[in-house]
């Protein structure tokens, strides 16, 4: 049988980022649970993988070339705001930070991007065309960031790849496709729930919904079954009883969650 037990969990004890009591609470939990065991050993062994790698380096002259690019654009935009130096400020604090990324190179520049358009596209320009370009290119960093986050091996960061999505107004087709991706293959039950939460809000897209019916399959977790049925009912998305009714076929769907299937089933009938 599956544990059910909360598996970033183990990431935060791995990371040092639980409470003492919380510590507690997962050790118990690992000492009679030999799956938990196992990952938890899987998951300090890459952790310290991980922490033994050097950090890498950014090239000789990056922060100097940017900060004169920043510098030269607040002297165009200093007599349309008050408050650049307090964005200044931030900025260089920023800056200053990923100088030694601990993600790497690539994804910290990504993020300073993300950054430093979102700044510029809240300054009051008089140029609707620039605005319009800013925003634009906030809407692609924001997708190339997701899209990196959700192959990331920590789970605390492919949720942190879905609150990105939720920030994006229009989403193109890759971060959709990557989202049901996620949806149907991710280890972690709580990134596979958000990112089923946040394609709840795109089902105006027939592939989505489509995406969404033929997940049903793939889900082994009780409780997003039980989302997924509440969703096709919303949607009454007939199509998806077919895919319900290969659920109820399985031995080991949850027995709670087969009688909902079926009155789901019923009420799509």
């Amino acid at each position: 049988m599956n544990c059910v037990f909360d598996k970033e969990q183990l990431w935060s004890l791995a990371l040092n980022e639980l409470s003492e009591a919380e510590k507690t609470a997962v050790n118990l939990h690992v000492t009679s649970c030999d799956t938990c065991k196992a990952e938890l050993n899987e998951i300090m062994a890459f952790c310290s993988i991980t922490a033994a790698l050097p950090e890498p380096e950014a090239p000789a002259g990056m922060k100097q070339r940017f900060m004169t690019e920043l510098e030269n654009y607040k002297q165009q935009q200093l007599s349309h705001t008050n408050g650049w130096s307090v964005w200044r400020d931030r900025l260089n604090a920023f800056i200053t930070s990923i100088t030694t990324p601990k993600f790497g190179y690539g994804l910290a520049m990504l993020v300073a991007g993300v950054l430093v358009t979102t700044v510029f596209f809240k300054t009051k320009d008089n140029g609707a065309s620039e605005v319009q370009q800013l925003s634009s290119q906030v809407k692609e960093m924001r997708e190339m960031l997701a899209l990196s986050l959700l192959e990331h091996p920590s789970a605390s960061e492919r949720l942190r790849a879905v609150s990105y999505v939720e920030e994006i107004d229009t989403v193109d087709a890759r971060v959709k496709d990557a989202l049901l991706t996620t949806l149907n293959n991710d280890e972690n039950v709580n990134v596979r729930l958000t990112a089923l939460e946040t394609l709840s809000k795109m089902t105006v897209d027939p592939k989505v919904r489509e995406g969404l019916v033929q997940s049903i399959a793939h889900q082994d977790s009780p409780l997003i079954q039980s989302v997924l049925a509440d969703l096709m009912l919303k949607m009454q998305e007939k199509k998806s009883v077919r895919s319900f009714q290969q659920l109820l076929k399985k031995p080991e769907t949850n027995e709670a969650i087969k009688t909902k299937i079926k009155e789901t089933i019923h009420q799509l009938s």
